[in-house]
């Protein structure tokens, strides 16, 4: 497989138009404009036998199972903290991004501080897509380096180069 780059929805999220949610259409529209989109494979949940699955962990657990002889470059993780200790495991020399379009306080995974400083250690990089989102996950922690967080709005000018 030449794809470098996967991006990794919620297991709820659909591609399909009639399904889609704010997550798979946020990707799907952001991808179309990337400079790497020939290089990024979108996971979701559509072409799974979903009675064999229950949630997010045989979700997380199925793909990683799949792509684990895969090398890729950089994993992406949309709004589901709770993939990240499955793909840490199996992918270890893979940059991960996270991505918060939820209060991090109410997801699985980044409740607590002591989930939250996990993520900080052990991401390349986590997205916000808005500020309060952001001060929501570094609240309550103390004497963190915030330098691998950014701010992503959904509002973006998609056409316009954004580094990460």
């Amino acid at each position: 497989m030449s794809k470098k780059i996967f991006i990794i929805l919620p297991f709820k999220e659909s591609l399909k138009p009639n399904f889609a949610g704010a997550v798979s259409i946020y990707v799907q529209d952001t991808s179309k404009y990337s400079k790497y989109k020939r290089n990024i494979k979108i996971i979701s949940s559509d072409n799974i036998n979903k009675g064999k699955l229950f949630r997010n962990k045989n979700y997380i657990l199925n793909f990683c199972k799949k792509y684990k002889q895969t090398k890729i470059d950089i994993i992406e993780i949309h709004n589901r903290p709770e993939y990240l200790i499955y793909i840490k495991k199996f992918f270890p020399n893979s940059k991960i991004k996270l991505f918060f379009h939820n209060d991090p306080l109410s997801l699985r995974g980044s409740v607590n501080t002591e989930d939250r400083e996990f993520i900080i250690k052990n991401t390349n990089k986590i997205v916000f897509i808005s500020r309060w989102i952001q001060k929501m996950f570094y609240s309550k922690l103390k004497n963190v380096d915030i330098s691998k967080s950014m701010l992503l709005h959904h509002g973006i000018n998609k056409k316009k180069k954004n580094k990460f």
